[in-house]
């Protein structure tokens, strides 16, 4: 028994040095897990120079299965702020490895040519996108920004193909884009040679048999041409199209119908309008004009202040002061109905931070909590901003 009280500190001593190596293992494999730059990354992040601390993160990422996605986010990212060259730069640094997945890397090169797009440097974008068109199994996203890589360009030929090649996945919402592609092609066409816009708006119409537009462009050059009843045959789809869109077409009735001199066939054909869309108040303005050019300034006037009376306007109102003298007693009722409705419409509480509006005010808003972001906004012409189209 005495040999077994020997043992005893050997294997105290032992269990000691077996500990303290295992514990000098543990720790030298943290302290080899830390890279060196990780900590000039820290010191660049307390010093406040988070640009460079990112640089060095991104050199500290490794590369893998595990960490592609973390890349693509933080590209994307980058993308999102305006730093188009880093976004590039981590996703050519993803290309690049060899042990990247192919659908991994189909979207690396998806999100690289979103960098050269946003960069505008257009023409590696869409090089990149016609490469993954080349692969095996093409990613439908590759068509979708090809598609609109094309429309930044205004190359609306290679928009039509592009489209046509996608048109499986949804055909009703990109026949009505392929209409309006076609439509591009017509209104270049108008400037140069207006013959050839015509075929060009048929194949308009049989991808989108509602395309408002190409109703009007057709109207249009057989305008140009003198074929004003063809051109009234065009516009009178576009109640069926959609009626939304009728006050586009007055312009041209009124020119077609006046070459035909069948401005009394006009006026029938807008009361006709009234009685099925009796709110149209630009179709109420061009009956007004009809019926001054047919039966004089008094019925015009007449006619303009009873539809005021019932529909108040201020497109009607000015139409109306521009006809020329009216009886005060008449116009001034009108006027006030006018101020009255507008004022109405105009003064709402609006909430400054999430623009909840109300007729009354709240201290507390319903629409995000706050508390005292309430203003009343009362109309005036300067609060209305120009609407400037570039």
């Amino acid at each position: 028994m005495e040999w077994l009280f020997l043992l005893l500190p050997v294997a105290a001593i032992s269990g000691w040095v077996s500990a303290r190596s295992h514990y000098k293992k543990r720790f030298s494999a943290q302290k080899n897990y830390f890279d060196p730059d990780y900590f000039t990354g820290l010191n660049y992040l307390l010093n406040e120079q988070p640009d460079k601390a990112i640089d060095v993160f991104i050199r500290l990422l490794e590369v893998n299965s595990d960490t592609v996605e973390t890349h693509l986010a933080l590209a994307n990212l980058f993308r999102r702020r305006g730093e188009t060259e880093r976004a590039i730069r981590i996703h050519q640094n993803l290309i690049a490895r060899p042990t990247l997945k192919p659908s991994q890397r189909d979207q690396a090169l998806i999100e690289l040519g979103l960098d050269y797009m946003s960069a505008g440097v257009l023409d590696r974008a869409e090089h990149l996108f016609l490469e993954l068109l080349n692969t095996p199994s093409p990613p439908t996203d590759a068509y979708k920004h090809l598609l609109g890589l094309y429309q930044q360009q205004k190359n609306w030929q290679k928009a039509i193909d592009m489209a046509k090649k996608i048109q499986s996945t949804d055909p009703q919402k990109i026949g009505a884009e392929i209409a309006q592609f076609y439509c591009e092609l017509a209104e270049q066409e108008l400037e140069i040679d207006p013959s050839r816009a015509l075929p060009l708006l048929k194949q308009a119409n049989q991808f989108d048999a509602k395309c408002v537009r190409a109703a009007l462009l057709g109207a249009t050059v057989h305008i140009q041409s003198d074929h004003y009843a063809k051109a009234l045959k065009s516009l009178a789809k576009i109640e069926q199209q959609d009626p939304n869109y009728l006050p586009e077409a007055l312009p041209l009735l009124k020119t077609c119908y006046q070459a035909l001199n069948k401005l009394p066939s006009f006026q029938t054909w807008l009361k006709g309008i009234l009685a099925r869309h009796p709110l149209m108040v630009s179709a109420h303005l061009m009956l007004a004009q009809v019926i001054e050019v047919e039966s004089g300034t008094e019925k015009a006037q007449a006619y303009l202040q009873s539809q005021l009376q019932r529909q108040p306007s201020l497109e009607g109102l000015h139409h109306l002061l521009s006809m020329g003298d009216l009886n005060p007693q008449v116009l001034l009722p009108l006027v006030n109905d006018m101020t009255e409705s507008l004022l109405q419409h105009g003064r709402r509480y609006v909430c400054q931070h999430c623009g909840f509006s109300g007729k009354t005010i709240h201290w507390h808003c319903p629409g995000c909590q706050h508390w005292g972001t309430i203003r009343l906004t009362e109309l005036h012409f300067s609060s209305f901003d120009p609407i400037s189209e570039h």
